[in-house]
């Protein structure tokens, strides 16, 4: 068939048209941007005169104008049409495009008030993003220019699916501001976002007062009630704020059992009373019957401050003067009642003064949910004098004073003086990367770090990204694995995960808390277990207190656990609940733990199977299918990987590994790889599980392996060869991990089965 030039070049047209405004829809930062730009490729290939696209409203019922272009904008936009009227109301409830040739024909048309009520054609068609109806494009013009023709009705739908898409990227763009606004656990604004409110409310007037509210006594709600009760006392805590502030107020969480309130046109005066009122608020909360006591330090722009920062550091001055002074009660400040920053960096002092004395290193364990073992242990540290603070007031005030990095330093010095870490295991220390990049630290690491897990914490700001770069690449050289604390939790965002690239990723407890029935949770976890199995890291979920929590991780397939629903922090070293941890335990067979999970995959990983495949079917002996297996390791995260031809009651060697190609092993010598040939079922050990083969955990050792994930290779139900995927550190595959192992098997299979 020929195409006539002229159709081809109109098609041409409109295919640039329609990637232009894709994009736009990719690079533009509104919706506006997008949506004038799609109005302008389409006015270029067709004649309109009016267009409008609608969102719909469900609360309200209504569709409301979003965009428009013509002569009659601002009637259009102030003109909202409810929902289920007129043709556009039809084209939503059905799903379908409606074209209208003349209005003055049409008894479903309405006119937008105040405009004239001329007979005009127009195209209305439904916005359709991820298969549901959030809008429609409507597109209008005069009779004098004929109404829309069959093709022009595609092109506008062609245009319409790029304005859904606008629409649904500029929403979740703002979801996404909005997350990173918002404090996870109570869901008011975060530190960040207080503080923009306060420099914008300066901004806007200058007169804005601030109230800063401490929870008393809240670290032994978390230490004998759990933190689970502790979170469920600070969301109800923000509730009862919101209660006793007005309407253009503001309530912000600024860390801990820290709030605060931004009080727009209020003065010193109006701030107590609205103190007070909180406070008043926060008592009718009752933890096991004693009400909820709370202190507050309040300041007032212009007379104690006219920038955020001071304004806050003379409210966080009157706050402690409410503290030191017996807690529960208000403190207006008073200029020069400014806490001594001598007297701060005196008791900091104190504390180094007595060493690792001054600290207790308790320990949670990390569980292994493929074997329910403790695969790790978290340093915490608990700062036992006078007066009585939670370790993060320690060390935020310890930086204030410039003795930061000496206390974790200290803290670190005391974790690794703990003797008797079991087998097997790792220690992870807590450490800021601006300490990490600290004489004093870097003088308490040991030059071996194996065994060591450097776990980054406090993510707002990185500060110098080369430098601590640098550090971590030295590091892994020293033997160290990084973590990434809070993931998830606002500050810890894909820019810094790509940047540190961790062997450990930990997931936020505001994420874990409620995930089994929290549906918006367990996508938010989905996408960041992707992220992380795409780079090798393993997954850690904290604050894990209830077993349908646990349940639902296991089936996201993470693979550590820590909480109170697992294990409480205690002296060295703590073991897991046995019944808790059994919750996510592979099934031991033959002295393996062989998972019965299946898991989907696709990506990087899909791109790196094509390209195995490519260099197995050019393999010319069954000695070149044994050297792929470098890139085979390379596509499981795994250190190495062997793979053993089946010789009729031996295993030969074909890879190049630590023992010589072609060497053999009698098969009834090792049971568990019998038992993984016979039943085709893959099977793993791991240094430090009770349960594993001895034999294998020997052979571990002797290869100088922590972890082995056998795999079998079968083809028309013959066993050809074992797979073997080793890891350095102690740290069991997942069940994702074990299901890739499984397609690369099949493609080591095909290939072996030609020189069979």
């Amino acid at each position: 068939m020929t195409v006539p030039p002229a159709l081809e070049t109109e098609r041409g047209s409109a295919l640039e048209a329609l990637v232009d405004a894709a994009s736009g829809i990719l690079s533009a930062d509104s919706l506006d941007g997008t949506l004038g730009r799609i109005a302008h490729h389409l006015r270029a290939l067709l004649r309109y005169d009016d267009l409008a696209v609608y969102e719909i409203d469900e609360p309200a019922e209504l569709l409301r104008p979003v965009f428009a272009v013509g002569d009659w904008v601002a009637e259009v936009m102030s003109d909202p049409i409810p929902l289920g009227t007129g043709v556009t109301g039809w084209s939503v409830a059905h799903r379908r495009t409606r074209n209208v040739p003349n209005s003055h024909e049409e008894p479903l048309c309405n006119v937008v008030g105040g405009t004239p009520d001329d007979a005009e054609a127009f195209v209305c068609v439904p916005l359709l993003a991820q298969e549901r109806v959030v809008g429609a494009l409507n597109v209008y013009r005069s009779l004098e220019n004929e109404s829309f023709s069959a093709d022009e009705v595609e092109l506008v739908e062609r245009f319409a699916t790029m304005a859904a898409l606008a629409y649904d990227s500029a929403r979740q763009r703002e979801h996404l501001r909005e997350q990173v606004q918002r404090d996870g656990l109570t869901g008011l604004l975060n530190h960040r976002a207080c503080h923009e409110r306060l420099n914008a409310a300066l901004a806007d007037d200058g007169a804005v007062a601030v109230v800063l509210i401490d929870l008393d006594h809240f670290k032994v709600v978390n230490d004998t009630l759990g933190h689970a009760e502790g979170d469920r006392v600070l969301v109800a805590s923000a509730e009862r704020l919101r209660s006793a502030v007005r309407a253009g107020d503001v309530v912000g969480r600024m860390g801990g059992e820290e709030f605060v309130l931004i009080l727009p046109g209020a003065d010193a005066e109006a701030a107590e009373d609205c103190a007070e009122r909180a406070r008043a608020a926060l008592a009718e909360l009752t933890v096991h019957g004693r009400p909820v006591a709370a202190s507050a330090g309040v300041a007032a722009a212009p007379t104690d401050g006219t920038e955020a920062a001071v304004l806050l550091e003379n409210a966080d001055a009157a706050l402690y003067w409410a503290k030191r002074s017996g807690r529960g009660r208000t403190v207006r400040y008073v200029r020069g009642a400014v806490r001594p920053e001598s007297e701060q960096r005196n008791e900091i002092a104190a504390l180094l003064e007595r060493g690792t004395q001054a600290i207790d290193i308790v320990f949670q364990p990390l569980v292994e949910l493929a074997t329910g073992r403790a695969g790790g242990y978290e340093a915490l540290t608990r700062i036992d004098v006078e007066p009585r603070r939670g370790p993060d007031e320690w060390f935020a005030q310890a930086h204030r004073v410039g003795l930061g990095n000496e206390l974790e330093a200290l803290a670190i010095r005391a974790a690794l003086e703990v003797p008797d870490r079991p087998s097997g295991t790792f220690l992870a220390l807590n450490v800021s990367p601006r300490a990490l990049l600290s004489k004093a630290v870097q003088d308490t690491l040991p030059s071996g770090l194996t065994g060591i897990v450097i776990e980054l914490t406090e993510h707002e700001v990185f500060g110098d990204e080369d430098e601590l770069s640098r550090a971590l690449v030295n590091l892994r050289a020293r033997g160290a694995l990084i973590a990434l604390d809070d993931a998830g939790a606002g500050y810890a965002g894909l820019q810094q995960m790509i940047q540190i690239a961790p062997d450990i990723l930990k997931l936020d407890r505001t994420l874990v808390h409620g995930a089994h029935a929290d549906d918006s949770r367990q996508a938010l976890l989905e996408a960041l277990i992707g992220f992380a199995s795409s780079t090798g890291a393993a997954i850690c979920a904290e604050g894990v207190e209830d077993l349908d929590d646990l349940r639902a991780l296991v089936e996201l397939d993470i693979t550590y656990a820590q909480g109170y629903g697992l294990c409480r922090p205690a002296p060295a070293w703590p073991q897991p609940d046995p019944a808790a941890a059994a919750s996510g335990t592979s099934e031991i067979r033959a002295g393996l733990r062989v998972s019965m999970r299946t898991r989907s995959g696709a990506g990087a990983f899909a791109r790196g199977i094509a390209e195995l495949a490519e260099e197995l079917a050019a393999a010319e002996t069954a000695w070149d299918v044994g050297a792929a297996s470098t890139r085979a390791a390379q596509l499981l995260g795994a250190d190495d990987l062997a793979v053993l031809l089946v010789r009729a009651d031996q295993l030969e060697l074909i890879s190049d590994q630590y023992d010589e190609v072609g060497q053999c092993w009698p098969i009834e010598d090792y049971p568990a790889s019998r038992y993984v040939l016979d039943a085709g079922i893959p099977g793993q050990v791991i240094a430090g599980d009770a349960s594993g083969d001895p034999l294998e955990l020997a052979e571990l050792e002797r290869l100088g392996f922590a972890t082995a994930l056998l795999v079998p290779v079968t083809w028309g139900n013959r066993p050809l060869a074992l797979l073997e995927l080793y890891r350095v550190r102690a740290q069991a595959f997942t069940s994702h991990e074990v299901d890739r192992a499984r397609v690369l098997a099949q493609q080591f299979g095909a290939a072996l089965d030609r020189f069979s």
